[in-house]
């Protein structure tokens, strides 16, 4: 990379909707360095070696971090200081889904990953962000977690399906909001996206296609604009591909 590039963390980018973001940025882009977040540092060196089997402009390493682990969250931190001594955007991508637990299982797993880990990763990754020109902070969000979308009767998300999900992403939609109060004095772009319903390995990527979801490339697009600041309009609330998405 360059001291001119622009350097992007995506947390739970090796594969999914965060490899599809990254990817999308570097095709398009000589500008982007993205440091590919990977809990599971084999499988970052095999989604690197497949992205770099696509035209890209950009460049591209991974960054071994678990976000539900303080300890490898401080040494993802740790490395990207010794490496680079800033960040310009970070991505909090990371997230899971536990369908089939008892709900209170459920819920702690899905929420020590969704919402606190998005968290840790902001924490530590703060100081690094200071230190950039432009520093962008972006949390990948659902619409599934709207309490307006929830409590209307005839809307597609009026169900009790996936509930420790929703709620993490309900969550997660304050925080953003906090840190964006937080920070936009700074200069901070705080800002979430929502790639809406895709047929990923999340969960059955076949029955997902049955409900209507795109395919993940285009999940990934609706992030991407979001690094690329093309909705920076709606800075503090949640974007997607229909408008800003109600609370």
């Amino acid at each position: 990379m360059t001291s001119e590039q622009t350097i992007v963390l995506i947390t739970g980018a090796n594969q999914g909707v965060g490899f599809e973001t990254a990817k999308n940025l570097l095709l398009s882009d000589v500008k982007y360095h993205i440091l590919l977040g990977s809990r599971d540092i084999t499988k970052g060196n095999e989604a690197v070696a497949k992205m770099q089997g696509f035209p890209i402009k950009g460049t591209v390493e991974v960054v071994q971090i678990d976000v539900s682990s303080d300890e490898s969250v401080d040494a993802a931190a740790k490395h990207v200081q010794e490496t680079y001594a800033r960040l310009d955007t970070l991505v909090n991508n990371a997230g899971i889904i536990r369908p089939g637990l008892p709900i209170r299982d459920a819920m702690r797993e899905v929420l020590a990953t969704n919402l606190i880990g998005a968290a840790s990763v902001t924490e530590a990754f703060l100081p690094l962000l200071r230190k950039s020109k432009s520093p962008r902070l972006i949390f990948v969000s659902s619409s599934t977690g709207s309490l307006t979308h929830a409590s209307t009767p005839g809307t597609k998300y009026h169900s009790p399906s996936a509930m420790e999900y929703r709620s993490s992403k309900a969550a997660l939609n304050m925080v953003m909001v906090q840190y964006w109060i937080k920070l936009k004095d700074e200069g901070f772009v705080v800002i979430g996206a929502d790639p809406g319903l895709v047929a990923t390995n999340f969960m059955d990527p076949e029955m997902l296609r049955k409900r209507g979801a795109a395919e993940p490339e285009v999940g990934g697009e609706r992030v991407a604009c979001v690094v690329r600041g093309d909705r920076d309009d709606g800075a503090g609330k949640l974007c997607g591909e229909y408008g800003v998405c109600p609370w």
